[in-house]
């Protein structure tokens, strides 16, 4: 994060697109990546292969804070609205997941449930369309890469066992209606809908465990990235 506000710091001085290129491809990664929790929302703390796709799951509170910050900067030089949505779910999850009922951020969800890494957040295509019915869950399983033979292929026995689905997004949404005869806004509110029916039955999972110390570090790095927010939503004013 601190190199990519770096590059977006001297691209305003004195424009240079190999600097701005750099940033959009990693920010657009991370957006469509399995580092992304694309039904909760919120960043994984990092990825540990170069498509981002197989993160470590644990979801620091600074990270949330950082990347948050990132994307909105992003969003002031290239009014790319999937950089501004991203930080608004970031601020989402961070709100619903890791505040305290005394106003404070919480430090970390963990990595693992049940002892393994990663239970909570993957899918198969069976338990997709369990949820979403034939023709909508080949829809999600098609834009979020789940496959019978899974995208995930950890066998060291930290990992649930089987074929095992990380959600990501392959092709952006306007690429893959056009692709395929379809309306984007459409598909877009489709896939929403999708999204909120399949995090409603994530949610029956055992979640992984939280770390609820409060640390007066990470808050104010949280704190200054709503202050940015509230710019955007006055909901983070609160």
């Amino acid at each position: 994060s601190m190199s990519m506000e770096l590059m977006l710091r001297v691209h305003r001085r004195a424009p240079d697109k190999s600097l701005l290129d750099a940033v959009n491809v990693t920010l657009r990664s991370m957006a469509r990546g399995g580092i992304y929790d694309h039904l909760g929302g919120g960043i994984c703390r990092y990825s540990t292969d170069p498509d981002w796709l197989v993160p470590h799951f644990e979801k620091m509170l600074y990270d949330q804070a950082l990347v948050s910050a990132i994307y909105l900067d992003a969003y002031q030089v290239t009014k790319d609205p999937l950089y501004e949505a991203t930080a608004r779910d970031i601020f989402d999850y961070v709100v619903a997941d890791l505040q305290s009922d005394a106003g404070g951020f919480y430090s970390t969800r963990d990595a693992d449930s049940e002892g393994m890494e990663g239970a909570f957040y993957i899918w198969t295509v069976d338990q997709v369309k369990s949820v979403l019915g034939e023709d909508r869950g080949k829809l999600f399983c098609e834009f979020y890469d789940v496959t019978e033979k899974g995208n995930w292929f950890e066998s060291r026995g930290h990992a649930p066992a089987g074929p095992k689905n990380i959600l990501r997004i392959k092709s952006p949404v306007q690429e893959f209606a056009k692709a395929r005869g379809l309306d984007a806004k459409q598909l877009e509110r489709q896939l929403a809908g999708c999204r909120k029916e399949l995090l409603a039955e994530r949610e029956k999972r055992v979640h992984p465990g939280l770390d609820d110390k409060i640390l007066t570090g990470w808050n104010a790095l949280a704190l200054n990235a709503f202050i940015s927010g509230a710019k955007h939503d006055q909901r983070y004013r609160q």
